[in-house]
C-alpha cells in the first residue's frame, strides 16, 4: 500500500478547516504512522510461503525417520524369525538323531538277542547231537576203538547190526567239515555192502586224501 498518496489526500481534504499549528502536528502523526506501518515488524510470524516449505521439510524428515524405523524393525523381526527357524530346525535335527539312535539301539538289542538265541540253539543242538553220538558208542563200542581206522569202525559196527541211520547219528557228533567225508564213508559201506573190515583202510585213505586237498570226492565203487 502507498502511504505517501494517502498522506497527501488527507492534507488536501483538511487544509481549508485547520490552522497552521494544527497542520504541523497532524503531519508528525501521519509520519509516525507511516513509519510504523512500512517498517518490517520484528518478531512477527514468517510469510505463508516460508511456513509451507518448512512444514514440507519437516514432513519429509519425519517420513524418512519413520521409514528408517520400519526398516530397522523389519530387519530385527527377520533376524528373530531366522533365529527361531534355525532353533526349530536344530531341535528337529536333534530329535531325529535321538530317534535314529534309539532305533539303532533297539535294532542292535534285537540283533544281539537274536544272535544269542541262535548261538544258544546251536549249542543246544550240538550238545544233543554229541549226546546222541555217545549213545551210538554205547551200542557199538568199536565206533570209538582207536585200533581201527574210520571206515573199518563203520564196517565192524555194520556187521554187528547197526543201521546206516544209527551210524549217521554217530557222525553227527563230529564238526561239520568232517561230517561230509565221514558220511560218505558210511554211505559207501552200506550201499556197496562192504563187510570185510580189511577194506576199510582203502576207503579211509581215499577220503582222508580228499579232505587234505579240501576238495569233494567222486564216489568210487568198492
Amino acid at each position: 500500500m502507498n502511504f505517501s498518496k494517502i498522506s497527501a489526500a488527507i492534507l488536501v481534504a483538511i487544509a481549508p478547516v485547520v490552522a497552521h499549528a494544527q497542520l504541523n502536528q497532524l503531519l508528525g502523526v501521519i509520519h509516525s504512522v507511516q513509519n510504523a506501518v512500512t517498517q518490517p515488524a520484528q518478531g512477527q510470524p514468517q510469510q505463508p510461503g516460508q511456513d509451507t516449505a518448512q512444514d514440507d521439510q519437516r514432513l519429509v524428515v519425519q517420513a524418512q525417520a519413520q521409514q528408517a524405523g520400519m526398516q530397522q524393525q523389519a530387519q530385527q523381526q527377520e533376524q528373530q524369525n531366522n533365529a527361531a527357524y534355525r532353533a526349530q530346525m536344530e531341535q528337529r535335527a536333534a530329535a531325529g538323531r535321538q530317534q535314529a539312535q534309539r532305533m539303532v539301539a533297539d535294532q542292535d538289542a534285537k540283533d544281539i538277542a537274536a544272535y544269542k538265541a541262535s548261538q544258544q540253539r546251536g549249542q543246544q543242538e550240538a550238545q544233543q547231537q554229541l549226546d546222541a553220538a555217545r549213545k551210538m558208542i554205547g551200542i557199538c563200542p568199536d565206533l570209538a576203538n582207536a585200533k581201527y581206522n574210520r571206515a573199518e569202525q563203520f564196517i565192524r559196527c555194520r556187521n554187528r547190526g547197526m543201521s546206516e541211520e544209527q551210524e549217521m547219528t554217530y557222525v553227527g557228533g563230529f564238526p561239520l567239515l568232517a561230517q561230509a567225508y565221514l558220511s560218505s564213508m558210511v554211505q559207501d559201506v552200506y550201499e556197496d555192502n562192504v563187510t570185510e573190515p580189511g577194506r576199510g583202510k582203502a576207503i579211509t585213505d581215499y577220503y582222508v586224501a580228499c579232505a587234505d586237498r579240501g576238495t569233494p570226492c567222486a564216489r568210487p565203487k568198492w
